[in-house]
């Protein structure tokens, strides 16, 4: 599904003016052909959020409207790249790449967990460590998901998961390395009590070594 966008063309660049137009409710843009060529655009911060808040996320297909004086041209892009503030909800610049319906691109896709709360073993005392957090796919613009998800509802203590074992549609390749791992479910850490006695002996120990070896410094 498209979804419509409206920018004008951007006459003024540079830091102090891209600040400004932030001050104003505008986010600086660069629309990108395929050829290379660039066009500075601005967006009304408000239209932007309504387009990144539909269920495509920033991977949404736009009809970006771009006006320039009386003239209007409409073009077919998609979210290259997407700069946020660290701190606050504010997006700082975005970058549009010209593309064609029937041509494939190459993408960063996100990737979600689900089971969480059913998962084996997290559930007997295993800790999730997610190590990758997106991946790259190629496929036609209308193609390409927002999300790829990943279950872990039926894993184990000691399971992970790597890119080869990621699902996605149809018509859509995953490029990224497919021994990769995404997430591994670890062990529970175990946790050795020492007894009072054995603590003071061990410190005691500990500290005639220092002595010792203070003294021998000292000869």
């Amino acid at each position: 599904m498209e979804y419509k966008l409206k920018a004008e063309k951007r006459i003024e660049t540079g830091k102090g003016a891209a600040r400004k137009a932030r001050s104003r409710g505008e986010v600086p843009a660069v629309m990108y052909g395929q050829g290379g060529e660039s066009v500075s655009l601005l967006i009304k911060k408000e239209d932007l959020t309504d387009v990144l808040g539909t269920g495509a996320g920033s991977n949404v297909l736009l009809d970006l409207q771009v006006t320039d004086g009386k003239q209007k041209d409409n073009h077919l892009v998609m979210i290259k790249e997407m700069q946020k503030h660290p701190f606050k909800e504010r997006y700082l610049h975005i970058d549009f790449l010209k593309v064609a319906r029937d041509a494939k691109v190459t993408m960063k896709v996100p990737i979600s967990l689900t089971g969480e709360e059913e998962s084996v073993g997290l559930k007997t005392g295993g800790t999730l460590q997610h190590n990758l957090w997106e991946v790259e796919v190629e496929c036609l613009p209308a193609e390409v998901p927002d999300h790829i998800y990943v279950d872990i509802s039926d894993s184990l203590v000691g399971d992970h998961r790597a890119v080869s074992d990621l699902e996605v549609p149809d018509g859509v390749t995953i490029l990224s390395e497919p021994g990769d791992v995404v997430l591994t479910i670890l062990a529970p850490r175990l946790v050795v009590e020492v007894e009072p006695e054995e603590e003071a002996a061990t410190e005691e120990v500990g500290a005639a070594e220092e002595t010792s070896a203070a003294e021998a410094g000292e000869e």
